[in-house]
Formats: C-alpha cells, sequence, structure tokens
C-alpha cells in the first residue's frame, strides 16, 4: 500500500473511535512495555494500619490551657494504656496510641503542671491562666452577726478512763458543835467497888446534957420499893412505878437491855421476850 494511502487510512479509524482512543493512544506505553500485563490495585481494605509514631520526648504535650472553665492537657507518652497522673493528684489512662486528654475544673495556684507516667515526669505551662498573687493585707473584722440557733445535742460519749487520785487537801476547821441529842436510857448498873480502908479514929467529944425524952416516933416508911416480872411473855415483859415515883434501876433476868419509857405519867420499864423476868426499883422524888 502507499504510504500516503496508510497514513489517510489510519486518521480516519482515529476519528471514527473517538476522543477515548486517541487519548489511550497518546498514553499509552510503547509497544514493548505494553506487552506486559498490568498488576492488579489492591483492594482499600487491604491497606496495613498505621503505627502510632513515637514521640520525641517521654511525655508529649500537645495543648495545655483553660478554656470555658476547665483545664484542658493533651499529649503522648512513650507506651500505650500508661497512666498519667497530673500534679500527684488526678490520673488517666492512654490509649493504644499512648494519647491522653484531661478536661476538668481545675486551675494550678502557678500555672505549672506536673506530669508523670511511670519513671518519666515533666512540667507544662498553662495558658490563659494567671498565677495567684501574694496575699493582700488583712482586713478589719466584721460586725458581730447574730447568734444561730443551738444545734441538737450530740450522742451520749463514754466515759472516760478513770483519772489518778489528787493529793490530799488540807485539814478543813472543825465545824459547829451540833444539837445536843435526846438522853438516851440508863445504863446497866456497875459491879460494887472495893471497900475502902476505915479512917483513923477520931477522939472522943465532950459529953452533952441529957435532953427531955421525946414522943415515940411511928415507924418510918422506905423510900425506895421493888417491882418484879417472873416472866416474860413473847412480846416481852413490863414493870410500871406510879406516878410521883422514879426507876433508880431496872434488870433484864438473864439477858437482855431495859428500856425505860413514860406512859401517862407514870415511868415503866421494858425487857425484851428472852429474858427470864425483871426487877425495876422504884423511888419516890
Amino acid at each position: 500500500m502507499h504510504p500516503t494511502r496508510a497514513l489517510a487510512l489510519a486518521a480516519g479509524l482515529l476519528l471514527l473511535a473517538g476522543p477515548r482512543a486517541a487519548l489511550t493512544q497518546e498514553t499509552a506505553p510503547p509497544a514493548a512495555q505494553s506487552a506486559r500485563p498490568a498488576a492488579p490495585s489492591a483492594p482499600p481494605s487491604a491497606a496495613k494500619p498505621r503505627r502510632a509514631q513515637t514521640p520525641s520526648q517521654p511525655i508529649m504535650v500537645y495543648d495545655a490551657r483553660i478554656e470555658a472553665g476547665d483545664l484542658r492537657i493533651s499529649g503522648s507518652v512513650r507506651k500505650s494504656g500508661a497512666v498519667v497522673v497530673l500534679d500527684d493528684d488526678i490520673s488517666i489512662q492512654a490509649d493504644r496510641r499512648g494519647r491522653f486528654v484531661f478536661r476538668l475544673p481545675y486551675r494550678p495556684g502557678t500555672c505549672v503542671v506536673t506530669l508523670k507516667s511511670e519513671e518519666d515526669e515533666r512540667e507544662a505551662v498553662i495558658a490563659n491562666c494567671a498565677p495567684e498573687g501574694q496575699p493582700g493585707p488583712q482586713g478589719e473584722p466584721g460586725p458581730i452577726g447574730p447568734a444561730g440557733a443551738p444545734g441538737e445535742a450530740g450522742a451520749k460519749g463514754e466515759p472516760g478512763a478513770k483519772g489518778e487520785a489528787g493529793a490530799a487537801g488540807a485539814k478543813g476547821e472543825p465545824g459547829l458543835a451540833g444539837p445536843a441529842g435526846s438522853q438516851g436510857p440508863a445504863g446497866p448498873r456497875g459491879e460494887a467497888g472495893p471497900k475502902g480502908e476505915a479512917g483513923s479514929q477520931g477522939e472522943p467529944g465532950a459529953r452533952g446534957a441529957a435532953g427531955a425524952p421525946g414522943p415515940a416516933a411511928a415507924p418510918a416508911a422506905s423510900p425506895l420499893r421493888a417491882v418484879r416480872a417472873e416472866s416474860c411473855a413473847s412480846g416481852g415483859c413490863t414493870v410500871s412505878c406510879t406516878r410521883g415515883e422514879v426507876f433508880v434501876s431496872a434488870y433484864c433476868l438473864r439477858s437482855g437491855t431495859p428500856v425505860v419509857s413514860e406512859t401517862d405519867g407514870a415511868p415503866s420499864a421494858a425487857c425484851p421476850a428472852d429474858s427470864a423476868g425483871m426487877v425495876g426499883i422504884c423511888g419516890k422524888l
């Protein structure tokens, strides 16, 4: 075929195939390379996961500021799942990529915080934060407010331990004498004392003149008389004197102590039931 006719035929074929075919022809590689089959492209799901980048410092801080009333700190540590502690008080656990985020209502007094993670430690300055100033002078005390309502009584506490005995106090002054008590009953009669020695004989006196014979005197009555109870019943025994007489003495036979009293102006004495009887001596005043 004539070269001129071959070129004309090729141009006609390109016009019939359209612009896509012409673009394919222009971008097609040389014949030696087009003979190789094109490698199939890998599906998007088969792409390898991206590994977390290791921070250049042990603890990295990306953001540290106060915003909207909260302290916000974000950063990363070298180990995934490591615990990050803020100012030795607040802790949080990093994610699998080692990243952590603090967000809490907290303002450090110096606007500088300390971050710790295992053996790593660093400080970070907080943006949008003003450190606390020096305390001002103490103001004058305000007026005393009204007294509040009394609170409820608390539970009774347990008794405390017994304290040690204190030192003995000084001896006090003697108190005033009390009133005299009532007279007690007469005690039992004491034993007769020993007979005293006879005194020296005195000198005989002068003999007196004989007096006139007097009238014959009546026999004198004894000022004493005895009252007796031969036995005592279950309620005891009693002996009495008449009015105008007094008990000179009273005795309970075998056992017991007599009790002297007065009934209707006449004195009386009583012995308990275990006495074998009693004897009393009445005398006229």
